[in-house]
């Protein structure tokens, strides 16, 4: 007798294939799904951080309002709260920066730190007895160009 041989998958070979190619796909969309929830959670810690360094932002002009407006140990006091807001953004951008990457920073940090610095000048004036419109004015283009940045961090 002539037996001939059988081409093709056997039925137990046939169904193990198609066991492993369901459970890829299974494993596909899991994954998948984990993905986007991960994109998701990223991208709403991402609004959070630029949220907040909106607010210190907010809070840092009105810190710099009040130096104009008030004289002597207030002053002091204003200045002290405007670099706290300026330390706290700076903050925020290092944790963007240490979460997500140097391309997902709220700000470059040379503008805190020009922004920090205008500060310092301001405060050695003031206990110098010395006028600082100047000085508020630089101050005020520094935090234009961080609300600039963050701004188009935001969109």
């Amino acid at each position: 007798m002539y037996y001939a041989q059988r081409r093709g998958l056997t039925k137990r070979s046939r169904d193990t294939l198609i066991l492993i190619i369901l459970l890829l796909i299974f494993a596909l969309v899991i994954i998948t799904g984990l993905y986007i929830n991960a994109a998701r959670r990223d991208a709403h810690a991402n609004a959070l951080l630029l949220g907040e360094g909106s607010d210190e932002l907010s809070q840092a002009r009105a810190s710099m309002s009040q130096i104009s407006r008030v004289g002597g140990s207030f002053s002091s006091q204003a200045i002290s709260q405007l670099r706290q807001h300026l330390y706290a953004i700076g903050s925020l951008n290092d944790v963007a920066t240490a979460l997500y990457g140097a391309n997902y920073r709220l700000i470059d940090k040379a503008e805190i730190l020009r922004a920090l610095d205008a500060v310092s000048k301001c405060e050695a004036r003031l206990l110098q007895g010395q006028a600082i419109d100047e000085q508020l004015q630089s101050l005020r283009v520094i935090l234009d160009q961080i609300d600039l940045e963050l701004r188009g961090r935001m969109s």
